[in-house]
């Protein structure tokens, strides 16, 4: 299976990072590609969100698996679908977020399938969700909102 995944660990309790992911609209506070994210149906299993990107490229989010370590979603359009789980690990005194995409791939050609997850798709994700959870970072370190493309711009999403 192809996945990507990147993690911040913080010296904060794993509390505080399931109330800042489990907010209605929170990518709006931490994510450096999103123009806006507004909850559809909120909270638990079933929840849905909209992710507008800053080049205006729009998906829902369709939550599932919303459990006391975080949750799973789907996210994509009517072609290909990517699974994403958000998990959170830790105490009172230290935690993680980790964020893996199982990306799902238009073609059904394996040989193709592997030469584009080894030579394009992995590094384009891997550099998007490590500023994605570097976003998230900054946010619970700092408190401060994350300005667009802060850690720099992506292909696919500014």
């Amino acid at each position: 299976m192809y996945y990507v995944e990147a993690e911040a660990k913080l010296n904060i309790p794993k509390s505080s990072i399931l109330k800042q992911i489990r907010k209605p609209g929170n990518l709006e506070d931490f994510h450096p590609f999103c123009k806006s994210n507004k909850a559809l149906k909120w909270p638990g299993d079933g929840a849905i969100d909209e992710l507008i990107y800053l080049n205006g490229i729009t998906y829902k989010r369709r939550f599932y698996n919303w459990t006391e370590d975080g949750y799973d979603l789907k996210i994509g359009g009517r072609r290909r679908e990517t699974t994403v789980n958000w998990v959170v690990e830790g105490n009172k005194i230290h935690s993680s977020l980790r964020v893996r995409i199982n990306p799902d791939f238009i073609t059904k050609n394996q040989v193709l399938r592997w030469f584009l997850w080894h030579f394009y798709t992995k590094y384009l994700l891997k550099s998007y969700i490590e500023s994605v959870v570097r976003g998230f970072e900054y946010f619970m370190n700092t408190g401060k909102k994350v300005q667009s493309n802060q850690f720099g711009r992506h292909s696919w999403f500014s």
